[in-house]
């Protein structure tokens, strides 16, 4: 199983709806998909239509690999849940030997299950985003085109480059992906040359601003059930070319985890 964390220690970049989009997608392309919350807002329930409930706390803590996941109405798509019980996963990890590893541990359980699980990590430093990115084959930087979420993506880069020092992350990592772009703004520009400056081909195509990426969670419905056509997935027309959008992202994510 591959599994791919979706990671950056600043919040409002767009993870849960990168995590969604491209989870759903692969389900969609019949990959045997599991989606892993990882923050106690639950947003990843609430973007499914789903009901929230712990079952991280069932996956980690109680090592129910069965009670701990559900169905997302979706062929080929299920979910690991979270919701304010996450904070006292975290408080019992704390209290644990090798508790960066509990979670590589338990998904290596569901390893002939799932063709691959995509983590969404909550923003900041805590045990769960170390044990993501500890758990993870691949992973992968959103990114808002503004100065803060840019110093976010170099924070979560230098987070990796500690955990290889002392041999806990063998994860590859996979990219920028520029998210809430807007081609005509000068500041939105200027961050992704920013970006394309400083990491070169690991920016990927960049996924344009679009209101249908806030109003599809509120209908808990994917941007591939709730609006197919909009530029958040096919992109934006330019130079005679579409350029960006999810569908371009998770080509690209196809090639580079599955060759």
């Amino acid at each position: 199983m591959k599994i791919v964390a979706v990671v950056n220690q600043k919040g409002g970049v767009g993870k849960t709806t990168t995590a969604v989009t491209l989870g759903h997608g692969l389900a969609l392309a019949g990959r045997r998909t599991l989606i892993v919350d990882l923050d106690a807002q639950g947003n990843v329930c609430d973007a499914l239509g789903m009901e929230k409930w712990s079952g991280l706390y069932s996956l980690l803590i109680a090592g129910d690999t069965v009670g701990s996941r559900a169905a997302s109405g979706r062929r080929g798509l299920d979910v690991v849940g979270s919701d304010k019980r996450t904070v006292e996963v975290k408080q019992v990890l704390a209290g644990r030997n090798f508790r960066e590893y509990r979670l590589m541990e338990m998904l290596g359980r569901l390893d002939q299950v799932y063709d691959v699980a995509i983590l969404d990590a909550a923003p900041g430093v805590d045990v769960l985003q170390i044990s993501a990115l500890v758990a993870c084959t691949h992973f992968l930087i959103p990114v808002a085109l503004s100065h803060l979420a840019v110093v976010g993506a170099s924070d979560a880069l230098a987070s990796t480059a500690s955990l290889k020092k002392v041999g806990a992350y063998q994860g590859e990592f996979l990219g920028i992906l520029p998210t809430m772009w807007e081609r005509r703004t000068r500041e939105s520009q200027a961050q992704l040359e920013l970006l394309a400056g400083q990491f070169g081909r690991l920016v990927w195509p960049p996924v344009p601003l679009d209101v249908k990426a806030r109003e599809a969670p509120s209908y808990g419905r994917t941007l591939w059930e709730y609006a197919p056509g909009t530029r958040a997935l096919r992109g934006v027309e330019m130079y005679e070319c579409v350029v960006g959008g999810y569908g371009q992202v998770l080509s690209r994510l196809t090639r580079e985890v599955w060759g």
